[in-house]
């Protein structure tokens, strides 16, 4: 591994149980996670989802303080209501309100009434419920509480990337640059967000609330409006701690994500924006004896921000850090230790006749032992970024060539499935695993063998 010991590293993992002491953080994985709730409290029935464009101009002369700015900003909606509530062009409108918000923070001290304007500009975004925040759709409807993100003296986080004029840089918590969100080193906010419709993000944020598996010290709480946008390759979540001396097992520490859908250790990636000691810190209490300040990796908000919206997996990069995927909902991101990684075959290989297949090609209809699906877990919790190769074997040891893609990564899930195996000689069979994850950092974490059902081969 080369030395790149200025580099904040990234990792992210998903759903955690324990919380307080580090040590005893593994200890708690099996209690069911707590969702926090960003829902501003309500009367009950009171919320609406209907665009108000007169409404939001109204809010805009509430909350921005500088006269101009309230005349952009009104110009901006009366746009919107001339493309149309809920179409793209109002949508992109949107977004270029939602940076006057981001570029006034610390000039417009009323967040109670920046929180409220904020909602009244996403309904009129967007009429699409993914789109929205979850606190839309809840039991109990309400809106979204952006007043930490809009707080100019909490260390919320509130910007827009993906535009012509919207900053490039990553987004980070504002008062430490505890966590932050960025492309991956050597790609863009444009790059990784061109396959949306509308090809512009809001990433918001706030420290994480205590609850079973989430240390408000450790955690960070990250969310996006499009709720569905779709980061690919993965967006990096990261949070500066040191990855090869922490509480966290040191070089065994990963990320883990934790929201109301359920827990996962993300793959490793690269946060090369944290440079800790430099331009982040982490928790004062994790910041003793050897604790250095380089950060560790926390997700990947990329091809997984929820399924075909990826926050997504990544790989462990120098000096090892972790990328995965979340939706961005309920989302909460932290360092955990994950000691070992245990494999199973949750879909077992089938007979199958002798694939004629070419070297390079795959196997397919009644010459495939596929699907085969292999399962990544670390107590009970899908492990992502494990590098799975499966190889053939039988009783007398000569096993036949195979075809088809044979080495893979978990995502978030903890999952690979390989579609097109094949072998190329009859006999009897099965399959074995070797796995490590994706960078040298698996040298520390132990991933054992396992072997499939036996299957025959027929010519």
């Amino acid at each position: 591994m080369q030395p790149r010991m200025n580099l904040a590293a990234l990792s992210v993992i998903a759903l955690v149980v324990a919380c307080g002491d580090p040590q005893d953080r593994n200890a708690a994985q099996t209690d069911a996670p707590v969702a926090p709730s960003f829902s501003a409290q309500a009367p009950p029935n009171s919320f609406s989802t209907k665009c108000s464009f007169t409404t939001s101009s109204q809010l805009a002369g509430g909350y921005f303080t500088n006269n101009d700015t309230v005349k952009v900003v009104r110009t901006l909606i009366a746009n919107m209501k001339t493309a149309g509530a809920g179409t793209a062009a109002a949508a992109n409108i949107g977004f270029d309100v939602l940076s006057h918000v981001a570029a006034n923070v610390a000039v417009d001290p009323d967040f109670t009434t920046g929180s409220t304007f904020v909602n009244e500009i996403i309904k009129c975004m967007f009429t699409d419920p993914n789109a929205w925040p979850a606190s839309y759709t809840a039991p109990v409807p309400g809106p979204e509480d952006f007043t930490t993100a809009l707080n100019a003296t909490q260390n919320g986080a509130f910007g827009v990337r993906g535009g012509a004029a919207d900053p490039t840089s990553a987004i980070v918590a504002r008062l430490d640059a505890y966590s932050g969100v960025g492309p991956p080193t050597g790609s863009s906010w444009n790059a990784i967000l061109a396959g949306n419709a509308i090809p512009r993000v809001l990433l918001y944020g706030r420290p994480s609330i205590a609850q079973p598996g989430i240390d408000p010290n450790t955690f960070y709480n990250w969310r996006v409006v499009a709720r569905n946008t779709a980061f690919t390759p993965a967006v990096i979540v990261g949070v500066c701690i040191d990855p090869n001396t922490n509480a966290f097992g040191d070089q065994k520490a990963v990320v883990r994500k934790q929201d109301q859908v359920g827990v996962a250790f993300l793959p490793f990636a690269d946060a090369a924006f944290l440079i800790p000691g430099t331009n982040c810190s982490g928790p004062l209490s994790l910041r003793q004896g050897f604790m250095g300040d380089i950060a560790q990796g926390i997700f990947n908000l990329g091809t997984s921000f929820l399924g075909p919206k990826p926050l997504s997996a990544s790989r462990m990069m120098n000096p090892g850090g972790l990328a995965g995927a979340t939706g961005g909902i309920h989302t909460d991101y932290g360092p955990d230790e994950v000691d070992s990684v245990f494999l199973s075959f949750v879909t077992q290989p089938h007979d199958a006749k002798a694939c004629a297949a070419a070297v390079g090609s795959g196997c397919s209809g009644n010459q495939t032992v596929s699907p085969v699906k292999v399962l990544a877990l670390w107590k009970g919790t899908p492990v992502g970024g494990v590098q799975v190769t499966v190889v053939p074997v039988n009783n007398n040891g000569t096993p036949a060539e195979m075809r088809g893609d044979s080495t893979l990564v978990t995502g978030e899930d903890g999952t690979v499935t390989y579609t097109n195996l094949g072998l190329t000689k009859p006999g009897g069979y099965a399959l074995q695993t070797n796995a490590e994850l994706v960078e040298q950092r698996s040298t520390q974490i132990v991933i054992p063998h396992v072997t499939s059902i036996k299957f025959n081969v027929r010519p």
